[in-house]
């Protein structure tokens, strides 16, 4: 590997989608910091160049604000890379340059890698200044181990980061897509990425078996009683309630509760037909689906319309926030809702402990997120329901996705099954 660019440290080169969509003139002279550290690069790199193929191949995907933040933070990698390490501009890197690429995403030094995500630019005098804390890598420790070493006092410091197989295989695509991006372009090059033939070098070949994290029941039992505990004991904590059920009974993401920039939950977002009652949402990637309402959840919606003084059930084009802060302001967003739903987890891990259960019986409840609340109600649900009514209802784009996370993921049920002996 060459020598690399001296004292030169791995800065953020892009911001918001909306930040790049006006002229690049406009978006330097907001961030003068990035027009000096671009000036230390030698002439003999292209970075003015880089900079603005990378932006428009980023600009591609305007239109899913998650997609293009994965994108933007491979793409920085590579370029960062180039610049620094290769000292070449990204137009000029060749197969060897991208096998060497790969093997440092792989292992990348300590200095490229941060502890907690952060954002990239800070105001400072009315300018975006390099928010220093900010790294291209970033190390993810799993909720129960920073859970673990908050309680403990541990510091987590020299946690290696070691990026998951899943990131592996999208930084292939991603780089890829670029080069393929820059010939589309009119730049007359070789995609490098292509012409690496030893991909299992860098990624495993080893089929992953997806499987959705979920609770236990027993498990779930606690975690529903301590929402509704919380809940009888105090009013405000209806919304928490509602939030738990609500993710648990209809699959729901996060972001099917807090909206998006586009859309945002509404109690006539409960929709009736015939019978029937369906929530209406646009999600991930501004898609818009019906989900059926079980009517078991009935009463939970009911109960959580009350605590606001509404109507039992929602009317039609009922424009009422579904969520709302404790100010009463509309909407709430994703780490909001995260913050609200912790006690609970927390509550009924303390209950399960007090109650005789092992710290190991109560694991789970250290480590969930809000994402399990959908993979728990989806994997009690599967052994009763239809893969293709269930696909429809979690939003997977393919049949297949539901039935390899959920109908072959009921390994305990599968195994007790077979607990017969060889002499009978």
């Amino acid at each position: 590997m060459t020598k690399s660019n001296q004292g030169i440290q791995p800065r953020p080169l892009f911001d918001s989608v909306e930040s790049l969509q006006g002229p690049l003139i406009e978006y330097r002279t907001a961030r003068p910091q990035l027009s000096e550290y671009l000036a230390q690069f030698p002439s003999t790199i292209d970075v003015e160049s880089d900079l603005e193929l990378a932006r428009r191949f980023l600009l591609s995907y305007s239109g899913s604000p998650s997609t293009f933040k994965g994108y933007r933070s491979y793409i920085e990698r590579l370029i960062l890379w180039s610049w620094i390490v290769q000292k070449k501009s990204v137009t000029d890197l060749i197969r060897s340059d991208a096998e060497q690429f790969m093997a440092f995403n792989n292992t990348p030094p300590a200095a490229w890698v941060g502890g907690t995500v952060v954002r990239r630019f800070m105001k400072n005098k009315g300018q975006l200044v390099f928010n220093k804390m900010w790294r291209p890598y970033g190390i993810k420790i799993a909720k129960a181990m920073r859970k673990h070493a908050a309680e403990q006092d541990i510091s987590l410091a020299g946690a290696k980061c070691q990026p998951a197989r899943a990131s592996k295989v999208l930084m292939f695509s991603v780089c890829s897509s670029f080069y393929d991006f820059l010939a589309q372009e009119g730049i007359d090059i070789a995609n490098p990425i292509k012409s690496i033939k030893q991909k299992s070098a860098f990624v495993s070949q080893t089929r992953i078996k997806r499987q959705g994290k979920s609770l236990t029941k027993m498990q779930w039992d606690f975690l529903i009683d301590q929402a509704e505990a919380m809940a009888n004991a105090d009013p405000k904590h209806e919304r928490t309630l509602f939030i738990v059920v609500a993710l648990f009974a209809m699959y729901l993401r996060v972001s099917d509760l807090a909206g998006n920039k586009d859309w945002s939950p509404t109690m006539g977002s409960f929709v009736k037909r015939g019978d029937s009652w369906w929530f209406e949402v646009v999600g991930k990637g501004n898609k818009e689906r019906d989900i059926s309402v079980k009517d078991a959840f009935l009463p939970y919606l009911k109960r959580y319309r009350q605590s606001r003084n509404l109507s039992p059930l929602p009317f039609k084009d009922e424009e009422e926030p579904l969520l709302v802060t404790k100010g009463g302001r509309e909407g709430l967003k994703a780490r909001q809702i995260r913050n609200i739903v912790q006690p609970v987890f927390d509550g009924a891990r303390a209950k399960m402990i007090e109650g005789g259960h092992t710290e190991e019986e109560a694991q789970e409840l250290m480590e969930a997120t809000l994402h399990w609340l959908r993979h728990t109600g989806a994997t009690f649900d599967a052994p009763n329901r239809d893969a293709k009514h269930m696909q429809m209802d979690l939003g997977h784009e393919s049949l297949a996705t539901t039935q390899d996370i959920y109908y072959n993921s009921i390994n305990e049920e599968r195994a007790s099954s077979n607990r017969g002996g060889i002499r009978r």
